[in-house]
Order: structure tokens, then sequence, then C-alpha cells
């Protein structure tokens, strides 16, 4: 699956069918929406936070640990712009939750602290099961794969990073919980994966963390003296291509990464 590219907007992003005002029109929504994406407060962060610690690719981490400026920017922003209105939605339906029960049961939208500089926002906490539960909206192919295979180790790193968050801010956490919710289809073919809560997990990613970390302030593995240094951090097929820095076929690291081989 290749990234999809809007760059001519004048001669219409569309198919082929679509002409005069009806090509006119798509390519200015086109326009709009990616624009809006890409100036999303998600899309400027530039501290590292939870979703992105767990990671399996090494490269990938050292590349966002050091800012290192972005390659591959011209990705369809569609399904980030659904699942960002999804979270806003489930925001408001919890809140009325709490308000019909008269009491904060869910703990909605939480700034947590993980460590240091480390911060993240919890989608919700059920304090009557102890349980932090992340939202993920995907399409059905990822859905079927979250429930073939369970989350992944970057989403499972994200969830325990956000229950020592919790714990962080006084809450008794017991287990931690991803909802795969469905981009299409009916809201009852939802899967939820949850374990119990184990504060290790969250500390081994960040001991990862900053053993990258300690790497790169190292003159061999240091990008800003050695640009090829990031070559030495291995790559992984994380989905890259949606990976900031992916460039197919690139020789040069600082250029961009060509993928896990």
């Amino acid at each position: 699956m290749t990234a999809v590219a809007f760059s001519q907007p004048d001669a219409g992003w569309a198919s082929p069918a679509l002409t005069g005002l009806a090509a006119s029109i798509a390519t200015n929504v086109v326009t709009t929406v990616k624009n809006a994406g890409a100036n999303a407060p998600r899309s400027l962060q530039r501290v590292i936070g939870p979703s992105e610690i767990g990671t399996p690719c090494v490269r990938r981490l050292a590349y966002k640990l050091c800012d290192w400026p972005q390659v591959n920017t011209d990705g369809d922003p569609w399904a980030s712009i659904i699942g960002t209105a999804v979270h806003s939605w489930m925001e408001d339906t919890f809140r009325a939750e709490n308000e019909r029960l008269g009491q904060e049961r869910y703990v909605i939208e939480r700034r947590l602290q993980i460590r240091g500089n480390i911060h993240g926002n919890a989608d919700l906490f059920d304090r009557a099961t102890g349980t932090n539960i992340d939202w993920k909206c995907v399409g059905e192919d990822r859905l079927k794969k979250y429930r073939k295979n369970g989350p992944g180790d970057q989403y499972r790193v994200q969830a325990h990073l956000y229950g020592l968050g919790q714990e962080n801010a006084g809450e008794t956490v017991n287990d931690v919980s991803v909802v795969f919710l469905p981009r299409g289809g009916r809201i009852d073919g939802l899967h939820v994966w949850c374990e119990p809560y184990n504060r290790q997990v969250a500390l081994d990613a960040l001991q990862r963390l900053d053993h990258v970390l300690t790497l790169l302030h190292q003159p061999q593995f240091d990008p800003g003296q050695n640009p090829q240094a990031f070559g030495s951090f291995p790559a992984s097929d994380a989905f890259c291509t949606f990976c900031p820095w992916f460039q197919p076929g690139s020789t040069d690291p600082s250029k961009g990464c060509p993928g896990a081989a």
C-alpha cells in the first residue's frame, strides 16, 4: 500500500469521471482537509509520547528523538481525522454518562505525566473497574488482524504506559485495555483487548528509550556529527508506509529510511 499524494490541485485528484465543477469541489475538499490534518495538534507534536515509545522500529525511535526532518509527508490524513472525530464523540458521550450516574466514574481525556517531560492524554479511565481504556478507530483489515493476533507491541506498551501515568495520578490501576472501534460497519463489531496492568512493561519500554538516547549522545551514533549513524539503528517493518521518515530506495539514512530489509 502506498501513500496517496495530491500534489497537483489544479488538475484535480479524483477519478477522470469528475470534471468541471465536481472536480474543482473534490480538489478543494481534499486540499482543505489535508491542510487541516497537517496542522492538527497531534500532527504538530514534537516531544515523544506514549504512542511512539513502543514502536518496534528502533530507527524510527531514533529519528523521533532527534526531531529529524520528516520526508514522508504526503499521506492521506482522513483516517486520522475520523479517529479524532470519534475520540471527541466518545469524550462527550462518557461525560454525559458521568452526569447520568451522578458521579465521576469515568476520568476522561486526562493529561498524564508518565515520567519527566513524557506526557500523554489518556482517553478513558474507569474507576469502577480500575481499567485504563484507549480508543483505536481502525479499518476492517486491521480489525481482523488485531482480533486474531492482539494489539502488537506498540499499542500494548502504550496501554501500560498510560497505566503507569494513571498510577502516578493516584488511581488504582488493575487492567489496561485497547478498544478497536470499526471505522465502517456496526459498533457491535468492535474488538476489546485487555490484560492486567504490569508496571514493568512500562518501565522496560522507558529503559529501552533511555538506551537509544544514550547511544545518540555517543559521537559514533550522533547524527549531528555522523548523519549516516541512523543506519546503525535496526529497522523493523512496523507500518513503514506511514512512517514520517520512510523514503523508498534511499541510500542515505539521513535523508530517509528505505524500510526494513
